[in-house]
């Protein structure tokens, strides 16, 4: 729809941009999905559209895999005739569940994701990307193509308040800043404990789902748009799904080893499970997304930021670009008090308030879409039933304030990936794939408690600097500690701390104990290329020993195939380690060694080479209880 303000002039509707009426959705909810507020990052690009469905549609053999022990079956009995088998079945085709898809592929297992909607979103919704989030992508060879993508909002920074945009001078408004890109502090608080290379990582969700739908493609994912899941059902064996096309009306029958529920906050999956979920809800004002095109180059160049939150009485609201020139979000809300609902705002109206927000009541506005939405918080009580696994907005949902969303819900798909992956191999108890909901349901928890400290703080999520002391009486976390720093506790660790040593810094928890991310350190490769210790883990375990730690080269050499690889780090070892920091970062002697997962976690910490002998044990617990005969070593370094 396009508003020509008093010049007039007809409206029309954009192809696949449909304004939609007040249908109220809770954040979160694929498909309708409210975008996350940014945090440290930002907004970003323009959108980038993906249609039709993937024609590859081979048949796969069907294999057994390991039985997980996670309570429930829906709907038993032997269901439908299936028309295909599949190892992984994703439903739910968001930023969650083309993660899992991509990293499923790149454990060398073909997954089937089926998506309802047409193509993947025409929202930014989600444009803030943690680090954990980035060094995910750089494992997948993709964090400078997502930079690249949202390179057009490097520059933006902070947010401004002004009562109008036009007429403000952006420069002197208030504004106030968590991280900016030339924050040397900031810089430090990432680079020290991370490979990553900016704190500005920024990609809208409307240009990160085509990468990651391309490379999951890429990598032997295959994706089905208009494809909805009508019934589901779990043997003792597998899980039956009904797939319904969209566009024909057929339905299939396809069974799956596994399935991954990534169908967001309204998730039917979940529903059908009959899962449960804990915490308050709907929180706050129903809000409303106006996603426009409208040319205000001219009112922001030079002062480009993340968000603007405008107060012109009668067209309160938050203002976010995209890109910097002609694509804005404005965010109406309806508080109680003003008597205002969803209902009250058609296109036109909608068109008005952001012409009287931004201070122009000529502006050319081209309406793009209209989407009625409500902030909530809650978790999954449960993140696995029988075969079947939550991720992201299904599994828990959370404010849009910090960012948190989608980046969690990548980490649960990494999380769950590798998991999957080994099982399918036939290597893995059930232990392993059990251990995906005690390791991600209490992070789930912890960060929707943090995304809901933001919201009731948010200036103290923007202003990081002075407000430590209020912020750790608060129990807010840092950003970087949200993101890089979940500790896990779960059977497949061993001998897992009970908590994190610190809230507000990263380097005091990111310090080799069992169940945190392996500590980053940069380190000389056998060509000279300086890679970091999390490069060294993805499709295998390894063991990082210190520079006397020979031992643990014959200690693993029963174990291969599965890969296991052993690197020791030393001036002279088979990474250089120049510094000789490696036993301090690891908190390890010299001829200790961290055991570390493919997903970049510590399993065990082993102080010195006296440990060597419980290798065999140690492996069989990390594995989830498995009992197969370990193969011939594979040495990768």
């Amino acid at each position: 729809m396009r508003g020509r303000g008093r010049r007039g002039g007809p409206g029309r509707r954009r192809r696949g941009h449909g304004i939609r009426g007040p249908r109220l959705r809770l954040a979160g909810g694929h498909g309708d999905r409210e975008p996350d507020l940014p945090g440290i990052p930002g907004v970003a690009a323009r959108g980038v559209r993906v249609r039709g469905q993937d024609a590859r549609r081979a048949g796969r053999p069907r294999r057994r895999a390991p039985a997980a022990t996670g309570t429930g079956v829906t709907g038993e009995g032997e269901g439908p005739v299936a028309d295909e088998h599949v190892s992984v079945l994703i439903v739910g085709g968001g930023g969650a569940g083309l993660a899992a898809a991509l990293f499923l592929a790149r454990q060398g297992v073909r997954p089937l994701l089926v998506e309802r909607h047409a193509r993947t979103s025409i929202y930014p919704r989600a444009t803030g990307l943690a680090p954990r989030t980035r060094e995910l992508l750089r494992t997948a060879g993709l964090d400078e193509v997502v930079l690249a993508a949202g390179s057009v909002m490097a520059r933006n920074g902070g947010k401004v308040v002004v009562e109008r945009l036009a007429g403000s001078d952006l420069g002197t408004a208030t504004r106030i800043s968590p991280v900016a890109d030339d924050d040397a502090d900031a810089v430090d608080v990432v680079g020290s404990v991370s490979p990553i290379t900016s704190t500005n990582g920024i990609c809208p969700q409307d240009e990160l789902e085509p990468i990651l739908l391309a490379s999951a493609r890429e990598h032997g994912a295959e994706v089905r748009f208009d494809s909805e899941v009508v019934d589901l059902r779990q043997g003792e064996d597998s899980v039956t799904v009904t797939v319904a096309d969209r566009a024909t009306g057929r339905t299939s029958v396809i069974t799956a080893d596994y399935v991954i529920a990534a169908d967001g906050a309204n998730s039917s999956i979940r529903e059908r499970l009959g899962i449960g979920t804990t915490g308050p809800g709907p929180l706050g004002a129903p809000m409303i997304t106006v996603l426009f095109r409208a040319d205000l180059t001219d009112l922001v160049r030079g002062h480009e930021f993340v968000v603007c939150e405008i107060r012109c009485p009668g067209a309160e609201g938050l203002l976010l670009a995209i890109n910097n020139t002609d694509r804005w979000v404005f965010y109406i809300s309806c508080p109680p008090d003003s008597g205002l609902t969803p209902e009250d705002f058609p296109p036109e109206r909608c068109l008005q308030v952001v012409r009287q927000a931004i201070g122009l009541p000529d502006l050319d506005i081209e309406l793009l879409a209209v989407m009625p939405w409500q902030a909530a918080a809650f978790v999954a009580d449960r993140f696995q039933q029988g075969r079947v696994f939550l991720v992201g907005d299904s599994a828990h949902v959370m404010p849009p304030s910090g960012a948190y969303g989608l980046n969690t819900g990548i980490a649960d798909a990494h999380n769950l990936a590798w998991k999957l992956a080994f099982a399918l191999r036939g290597k893995a108890g059930a232990g392993l794939v059990d251990s995906y909901e005690r390791e991600r349901l209490p992070v789930g928890r912890f960060t929707v408690e943090q995304a809901m400290l933001v919201q009731r703080n948010p200036r103290l999520h923007w202003d990081l600097k002075s407000s430590l002391a209020e912020r750790e009486r608060l129990g807010m976390a840092h950003p970087v500690v949200v993101s890089l720093c979940p500790q896990y506790d779960s059977p497949v660790i061993v001998s897992p701390r009970p908590g994190l040593p610190s809230i507000s810094d990263p380097g005091l928890n990111l310090d080799g104990h069992a169940g945190s991310r392996v500590p980053h350190l940069w380190l000389g490769g056998p060509s000279g290329a300086r890679m970091s210790t999390l490069d060294l883990v993805e499709s295998g375990f390894a063991l990082l020993c210190g520079p006397a730690g020979q031992v643990w080269q014959e200690a693993a050499e029963p174990w291969a195939g599965l890969p296991l690889a052993v690197y020791r780090l030393a001036e002279e070892g088979d990474l250089v380690d120049e510094e000789r920091r490696w036993p301090a970062v690891a908190g390890i002697k010299p001829d200790g060694a961290l055991l570390v997962r493919p997903d970049g976690y510590v399993a065990w910490r082993a102080p010195s080479g006296d440990e060597a002998a419980s290798l065999d044990a140690v492996m069989r617990q990390v594995l989830g209880g498995w009992h197969g005969a370990p193969g011939l070593m594979t040495r990768l370094g």
